[in-house]
């Protein structure tokens, strides 16, 4: 049975994560079906990296994963399809896997044109790569090599002798907010050292690090190292987004001393 994921900023109201499953049918035999996530804040690849980042390795390899975020690309935006550990991806190349992947896939291709857009999706030829790459085909079978393979340094956190320069990519379901500062580069820029945590420009300031939400008593501010590995602001049984006001690409500052 092959197993698709799917990951998309395109909710749950309209038609066309059910046309997308439809066409799938009828072309797949029994495919299992699994929504990583549809509430992916619109256009946010930084969000959606985060989420599919952490997540898409706990499936078998053999899994064929689809990413419709992005919104609406320009007409020359390449749908790409990739092989890496194991597994089959398809999206779009608009630096969404360089937030993903730490080195650059080897076997990659820019997927033929069907001719027959759907929207902002060439959805005829989305369906074709993923019932190919399911069946353990050649990928090399869909396209040619893509030529330009585009990075997004630009939602990575920018360091110095002393500091951090974060911003929060997440807002998870209790109101905690994540940033894209992850331990190990934490550890390399602190050294040791004394730091001071700073959110909403410096409105809220946090010394220390918990291990957990309750090393701090109800209703108090934490920051701790959330269990895929990035920095968390949050309030114990609170929510730190709404009572804070922090929201998404709000900047987080890490100064050492």
């Amino acid at each position: 049975m092959a197993v698709i994921t799917l990951t998309t900023d395109w909710g749950l109201r309209d038609q066309h994560l059910a046309i997308l499953k439809g066409k799938l049918l009828q072309v797949m035999t029994k495919p299992q079906f699994i929504d990583i996530s549809h509430e992916i804040q619109p256009y946010n690849i930084a969000q959606a990296a985060y989420l599919f980042r952490n997540t898409y390795s706990s499936f078998p390899e053999g899994t064929v994963h689809f990413i419709g975020v992005g919104g609406f690309p320009s007409t020359d935006t390449e749908i790409i399809a990739l092989k890496k550990e194991g597994h089959s991806f398809v999206g779009m190349n608009d630096g969404f896997f360089s937030l993903v992947f730490d080195e650059q896939p080897v076997d990659m291709i820019k997927l033929n044109e069907s001719g027959l857009p759907y929207a902002a999706y060439d959805i005829a030829a989305i369906v074709h790569a993923i019932q190919h790459l399911s069946s353990g085909k050649n990928i090399y079978e869909l396209g040619s090599r893509i030529s330009d393979f585009i990075q997004k340094s630009d939602f990575r956190p920018v360091t110095d002798e002393d500091l951090i320069r974060g911003s929060i990519i997440y807002i998870d379901a209790f109101g905690n907010a994540i940033t894209n500062i992850d331990r190990t580069l934490f550890d390399q820029i602190r050294n040791g050292r004394k730091f001071e945590i700073n959110a909403r420009r410096q409105q809220y300031t946090i010394t220390t690090l918990s291990k957990r939400y309750s090393d701090v008593t109800r209703g108090n501010l934490l920051a701790l190292f959330n269990t895929s590995g990035y920095l968390e602001i949050a309030i114990n049984q609170g929510n730190a987004s709404s009572l804070l006001g922090l929201k998404n690409n709000d900047n987080i500052r890490i100064d050492f001393s």
